[in-house]
């Protein structure tokens, strides 16, 4: 059941990459500031809490619990960093070669979650699919760089949030862990108005302003993509955190490489059929090291099924 649910959040997360792109590609953000928009807004799930009182018993589980929350919206600024010093179709599978790792590390030091055989090899070729996809070797960058240091930065941070998530869900059930984890990532997305930048951008927001001119031109389509798009990331990261529950995160973890293979598949068929649309440029070289991506990945899922 596990595999299902991570496997379709998955899945809907690789499609939400390709709407962002599509939406938000001509609207130039700072870092700090869309860290801000996409955590801040998660505040409101204390509002479960006057619904039906979920509690967190002790300082060290509430240390815990923010630890979780802090650390995903981390994971998240050094992940937009690393989106800005490289391409998002490099850093991404980094993020997603590198999560895992930590995970698999952190999972056996502090939950005590071992793997079999079978297991840490699937592990281990979804982790590769995720490293031949994120190599880069362009004009711009060859070999390690800046961003690279960022996506692996944030792998080790949402590492620790999933870890630290699995461990609330054990002990007090997956509401509980999922609601106060959201609340204290909107908590920490707060940090960013200390910065006076990001404090006028957000009060002043001329970026919302140009994107939402951009989006004028074709706002009735546009409108309902944007809410399906919304709607779409919803569901993909409560049926990821679900899977996280009920099943072990180090796999959970590990089947992030099938959301990037998903997305270079996505990316080839739009760029081949419906260039208008979506449209990247790919080497000979490129398609063969991804297509051997693709296919370790998907040795890696049959070795989970």
């Amino acid at each position: 059941m596990w595999f299902l649910f991570s496997a379709v959040g998955y899945i809907m997360l690789a499609v939400v990459c390709i709407l962002d792109k599509f939406l938000l590609s001509s609207a130039k953000v700072k870092p700090a500031i869309y860290t801000f928009y996409s955590s801040a807004p998660l505040l409101l799930a204390i509002i479960v809490y006057f619904f039906h009182p979920l509690v967190i018993n002790g300082a060290g589980d509430w240390t815990w619990t923010f630890i979780c929350g802090a650390s995903y919206t981390l994971a998240m600024w050094l992940m937009f960093l690393g989106f800005e010093k490289s391409e998002i179709s490099h850093i991404g599978p980094l993020i997603g070669a590198a999560s895992p790792l930590f995970v698999l590390v952190f999972s056996n030091i502090f939950l005590g979650e071992a793997l079999v055989s079978s297991e840490l090899w699937a592990v281990g070729l979804l982790i590769l699919g995720s490293v031949l996809i994120a190599f880069e070797k362009s004009k711009k960058h060859n070999g390690v760089h800046l961003g690279m240091v960022y996506g692996i930065l944030s792998g080790l941070f949402f590492a620790i949030s999933y870890v630290s998530a699995k461990y609330l869900y054990d002990k007090y059930g997956f509401m509980t862990g999922f609601v106060w984890s959201r609340f204290f990532i909107g908590v920490s997305g707060l940090i960013f108005l200390l910065n006076k930048e990001t404090w006028r951008a957000c009060f002043v927001p001329t970026w919302w302003s140009r994107l939402k001119n951009k989006l004028a031109v074709k706002k009735k389509q546009n409108n309902g993509l944007i809410i399906f798009n919304k709607i779409l990331a919803v569901v993909a990261v409560l049926s990821i955190q679900y899977a996280t529950a009920i099943g072990s995160v180090s796999l959970v973890s590990a089947l992030n490489g099938l959301q990037y293979g998903v997305l270079i598949l996505l990316v080839m068929l739009l760029s081949r059929f419906w260039p208008k649309v979506f449209k990247e440029d790919y080497t000979t070289t490129e398609v063969a090291q991804e297509f051997l991506a693709v296919v370790l990945i998907g040795v890696g899922l049959i070795l989970l099924v």
